[in-house]
């Protein structure tokens, strides 16, 4: 019996720039990525995604905020270093994060985003338990509600700025 392995391409570009190439993909990821630009970045990459982009189901992911004292009382060498009073707001995870979102402040992005390109959002995440203050990092899964009748105009030179880095072609693969 032989399965069928569909095609995988790679290709470099900006997610805040369309690429009509990857015009109603099946399933789009942007994990732990929007944290790394500038929040009105990570408005326009929602918009560009869900709206021009228009994949089947869309998962992003990004830290929750709300979690990041337990990580840094975790990341504690022994009791003597903890403090003894909350010294203030907690720090980023990472030095190159430009924001980190609260729970609620990710719903509401993701929630306006979804109502805005008709698509459905459910929320989970990742680390933890779930419970307070949340899981370490935060999952919306995007899901389109309705079918695409709309007619796409593309201009061949102008909407394809990505650079194609790899190709894998249909192949075939043994199965157990």
């Amino acid at each position: 019996m032989q399965i069928s392995v569909p095609t995988a391409v790679l290709y470099d570009g900006s997610i805040t720039d369309f690429d009509s190439r990857l015009y109603g993909v099946d399933i789009g990821t942007c994990l732990e990525v929007i944290e790394h630009m500038e929040e009105d970045q990570a408005s326009l990459f929602g918009n560009v995604v869900l709206g021009s982009f228009r994949p089947t189901v869309l998962i992003v992911s990004t830290p929750n905020y709300e979690y990041n004292p337990i990580l840094q009382r975790s990341a504690m060498p022994n009791k003597e270093d903890e403090p003894e009073e909350n010294t203030g707001p907690c720090k980023f995870r990472n030095h190159d994060h430009k924001f980190e979102w609260t729970r609620a402040q990710f719903q509401i992005w993701a929630t306006d985003l979804a109502v805005k390109h008709n698509y459905s959002v459910e929320f989970n995440g990742v680390g933890g338990t779930g419970d307070e203050p949340g899981y370490a990092s935060q999952i919306a899964v995007f899901r389109k509600v309705a079918c695409d009748r709309e007619a796409v105009c593309l201009n061949k030179d102008q909407d394809e700025p990505y650079e194609l880095l790899w190709e894998w072609p249909n192949a075939s693969m043994p199965s157990d």
